[in-house]
């Protein structure tokens, strides 16, 4: 089953193209603009980053690391975990985080090319 919805609208030939060209059968343009705008937030960017490079972070370790209280990260981590980018999973009372294998294939080069663009 794919992600995409079937439905009767129909958006300006650019959108269309997207879904053609980019997205096929087996994607949705909403959900694929919902993933990209969770990577915007600049907490959730820094969230990405940290677990791209650490593997796996606690969230008490994640609060520390961005001066926040771990409980006002839970809405960034939340968003990030309904985009499909991270998982979770309990150590003992710890939340622990990591990159979804959807969060490595994404992230992971987004942040290899943008390193590329500093280095050069």
């Amino acid at each position: 089953m794919s992600e995409r919805e079937i439905g009767d609208e129909t958006g300006p030939a650019a959108y269309d193209r997207v879904e053609r060209e980019l997205l096929g059968d087996s994607l949705d343009f909403d959900r694929e603009v919902e993933r990209l705008d969770a990577m915007g937030d600049k907490t959730r960017f820094a969230i990405l980053y940290l677990l791209s490079q650490e593997g796996t972070v606690a969230s008490g370790d994640l609060a520390d690391a961005l001066d926040r209280r771990q409980n006002d990260l839970y809405h960034h981590l939340n968003v990030l975990e309904e985009a499909g980018l991270v998982g979770k999973f309990r150590d003992g009372g710890s939340r622990i985080y990591e990159l979804s294998p959807l969060g490595e294939g994404t992230v992971t080069p987004l942040f290899d090319a943008i390193g590329a663009r500093a280095d050069g």
